[in-house]
């Protein structure tokens, strides 16, 4: 029996030998969109009914990953397998994965497994297929960006259709799956959710306060951006967009807060556009929201999308927000209701949106009001995570039949 130190009751006995024993794996080489996700899932579930071991396939080489670090800090025995042993010429590598996999999965006791990413369900769906474990897998979109990834993007699709289950964070990327032969009876939408409970804290906080410990100047309009430095996000976009707002005398200050591939392509095209005293790149943060309070307007320019979870967190930071119409976007922003929608690939619209919104105070108020209680109301963490739960519970019966009717 479990006693609380000064309660005046008994707890509840936590059943650990009755629990529902998940495998949560990722690849895990930056703290992106994915990892965001799953440290919330690991955060939420309930661990008296649930026991989850993380299963994270990371790069043996550099510093601490980020993410594991956060899972350590909640409690979490975080099982590591290399992608590879060196940067480059590791040819062994795939084949290494499949057996480090195995092992991981074989015999300790699992009723089910959950990949995210592309890489995690080419590796784990077949193994898990192989020793009868059911699977479930979080599909969050694809991003065409090398002919290596539209390859791994290709091999995903085919090996979804073998999974036992498939969580789509929107319809668009639903009908995706459906129209690349996963069957349709197989797949369910579960859109991310945003845990509000952290941006309550921060509710009496002074947001000038905040802007100040940032570097902001009272006239400053900022404009933000919390995310992957890649091309499929649209940056180039951004920044000219803001190019163009300087030329309206807007006092236009631009955060962009992540790591990335196209950081030095983009650090480059803000000294051309002539932004350099203007963008400040802030590199990957672990505490978003203290950037997300700086900002007057958040925009999301991206080429192709999931559910984001920056767009989430923005709106539930009351931040108005500037989309592009991608993905699973427009199921969250309508268009002069939660937000402002443009088309991918245009800054000049990115401009006239954030300009209108410069110039109209109110405006900005009811848009970010609107977003601020959709989030609250359809994207919160208990609905989301519950989704999850019975996901997990109506998997875990399966193992249980199989048992029974072996036994």
């Amino acid at each position: 029996m479990i006693h609380a130190e000064g309660a005046a009751a008994e707890a509840p006995e936590v059943d650990l030998e009755n629990r529902i024993r998940v495998a949560v794996m990722l690849t895990s080489v930056d703290f992106g969109g994915i990892e965001r996700v799953c440290l919330t899932l690991l955060k939420s579930i309930n661990r008296e009914r649930f026991d989850v071991v993380p299963i994270l396939l990371t790069r043996p080489w550099g510093n601490e990953n980020s993410f594991v670090r956060e899972l350590r800090k909640e409690g979490y025995d975080v099982c590591e397998i290399p992608l590879a042993l060196r940067r480059k010429r590791d040819y062994l590598r795939i084949a290494r994965c499949y057996k480090l996999v195995w092992e991981a999965l074989q015999g300790r006791g699992f009723h089910l497994l959950h990949t995210h990413g592309y890489f995690a369900d080419i590796v784990g769906i077949p193994i898990a297929r192989l020793i009868s474990l059911p699977s479930v897998s979080t599909c969050h979109g694809y991003i065409p960006s090398t002919w290596r990834v539209r390859l791994y993007n290709a091999a995903d699709r085919i090996t979804l259709r073998f999974g036992t289950a498939v969580l789509a964070v929107s319809e668009a990327i639903r009908q995706d799956l459906v129209g690349s032969g996963v069957s349709p009876g197989r797949v369910r939408v579960v859109a991310n959710a945003v845990d509000s409970r952290e941006t309550r804290k921060m509710t009496d906080v002074d947001r000038e306060a905040i802007r100040r410990s940032h570097g902001v100047r009272g006239p400053d309009f900022v404009v933000g951006y919390v995310g992957r430095l890649s091309a499929e996000k649209g940056l180039k976009y951004l920044l000219t967009a803001c190019a163009e707002l300087i030329t309206f005398h807007v006092p236009v200050r631009v955060l962009i807060i992540g790591a990335g591939p196209q950081r030095n392509e983009l650090e480059r095209l803000a000294q051309d556009l002539g932004l350099e005293d203007r963008v400040v790149f802030g590199g990957f943060q672990e505490d978003v929201l203290q950037w997300l309070f700086c900002m007057d307007v958040f925009v999301l320019p991206s080429l192709t999308e999931g559910t984001p979870m920056a767009l989430l967190e923005a709106m539930d930071c009351g931040v108005p927000v500037v989309a592009s119409a991608v993905g699973g976007v427009p199921q969250i922003v309508k268009h002069n209701e939660t937000g402002i929608l443009v088309s991918p690939g245009r800054a000049d619209e990115i401009s006239r949106a954030t300009l209108a919104l410069f110039g109209d105070a109110v405006v900005r108020r009811r848009l970010a009001d609107n977003a601020l209680a959709l989030v609250r109301t359809h994207y919160g963490i208990k609905q989301w995570i519950g989704r999850i739960e019975a996901e997990y519970e109506r998997l875990s019966r399966r193992v249980a039949s199989t048992r029974l009717l072996s036994s």
